[in-house]
């Protein structure tokens, strides 16, 4: 079933409609918003993880002696 809850812009209430001729007008007032029912998962970024261990040698970071 399809729904779609609506913010009264002043008072902050909260009013739901599951028929779709009320969500079409509702989507027209100026002093309501829509509230999306389904929050949307924000993708979290994963923390780098830490190798144990000395770092990789490289020709950067390693001088060479004579």
């Amino acid at each position: 079933m399809l729904s779609a809850t609506f913010k009264y812009v002043l008072t902050g209430a909260t009013v739901t409609f599951t028929n779709q001729l009320d969500i079409d007008s509702m989507k027209g007032h100026p002093e309501y918003v829509r509230v999306d029912d389904a929050p949307q998962a924000d993708p979290q970024v994963a923390p780098e993880v830490k190798k144990a261990g000395r770092p990789r040698k490289t020709e950067a970071n390693t001088a060479e002696v004579q």
